[in-house]
């Protein structure tokens, strides 16, 4: 078995550090089976560090869904999914395989619940196959935004099922927020029905997915988490794909440009899927619930940028909504903490 992970050592790269450091007890031994350090027991919650790493997940989120847009558009949703799943499990591996040796395959697969951990996989998996069918037939912006139902369930079921307390303020939060997605999708846009229906379905699943990545953060070190989960995909995918040639046929020939995507979706999943364990981390559900909506800009400025979708007036007004609620209840929240 590989030596143990030193994240300020020789084999890792300043950019590396960090995630290196998430990882450090995958590498001791068997008998020891160590929850990570970042998983031990729940922190007191960090809302500045939470918000930070939400919003690198957003970003993250908005070039992988871009990407994916493009790229359906001119080949099969499998072959597209199987490229995201695919090489976002093999960058991991290439990336954790030097300081982990032969053990690498079954450090990233040690698990206290694989139960649970396939079911997020699956979630995950049909997240991806039904929202990229989706983008499809719809702007990423407005394809976002219905997605934005999940974090309205988010907030109610974290109460009951993770038995978190929710306070007013992200009760009012979500509210606002709702509202802002609404402007953003109002009447008269003229959406296919069958987006809106693949979106739903993604909703479903997002929704199982995010109360499972809040439970599996106290539970499994987050870099096996997100491994599994690629691993669960990939294997999904090549089941979907014997569907390509008639979920989007596939393509003729694969240009440099379409390589180029295929092989970004694997880094920009690694990362994203890692920025999202860690904002749950160190906050709770319904805290990332509210601020979730701001992912609603970030795609609504990549269709403007990428697809040439200008955003208007009424829908600019929206944005502002949805972004000064999130910080607003941030900031709540930490100047209550700070008097309790």
């Amino acid at each position: 078995m590989g030596a143990v992970l030193e994240p300020n050592g020789p084999a890792a790269t300043p950019l590396a550090r960090q995630i290196l450091s998430s990882a450090t007890t995958l590498c001791k031994p068997e008998k020891n089976f160590p929850l990570s350090p970042l998983t031990l027991h729940q922190p007191h919650p960090h809302l500045l560090r939470a918000f930070l790493f939400l919003v690198g997940a957003h970003v993250l989120f908005t070039f992988l869904d871009a990407t994916a847009k493009a790229l359906a558009s001119q080949m099969g949703v499998p072959l597209v999914t199987l490229a995201r799943h695919s090489l976002h499990a093999l960058f991991m591996l290439a990336f954790f395989a030097p300081t982990m040796g032969w053990a690498v395959f079954r450090n990233l697969t040690r698990t206290r619940r694989p139960g649970l951990q396939l079911v997020r996989g699956l979630l995950l998996a049909g997240f991806t196959f039904f929202f990229f069918t989706g983008l499809r037939y719809l702007p990423q912006a407005e394809a976002t935004s219905i997605n934005f139902l999940t974090p309205f369930f988010v907030m109610v079921l974290a109460g009951p099922l993770l038995g978190e307390r929710v306070t007013w303020v992200r009760w009012v939060g979500v509210a606002l927020g709702f509202i802002g997605m609404l402007i953003i999708v109002r009447p008269g846009n003229n959406l296919a029905p069958i987006g809106v229906f693949f979106i739903i379905l993604t909703m479903l699943c997002n929704i199982g997915f995010q109360m499972l990545t809040r439970k599996l953060s106290a539970i499994d070190n987050s870099i096996a988490t997100i491994f599994i989960a690629a691993l669960v995909g990939t294997t999904a995918s090549l089941l979907a794909l014997p569907l390509q040639e008639v979920w989007g046929g596939w393509p003729k020939e694969l240009s440099s440009l379409q390589l180029f995507l295929l092989a970004s979706m694997g880094v920009t999943g690694s990362l994203s899927q890692w920025c999202l364990i860690r904002a749950y981390y160190w906050s709770s559900a319904s805290f990332i619930a509210t601020l979730v909506y701001l992912q609603i800009v970030w795609a609504t400025l990549s269709g403007w940028v990428f697809f040439g979708q200008l955003p208007d007036t009424l829908t600019f007004v929206g944005m502002g909504i949805i972004c000064l609620t999130g910080i607003g209840v941030m900031l709540v929240e930490r100047r209550g903490r700070v008097r309790s």
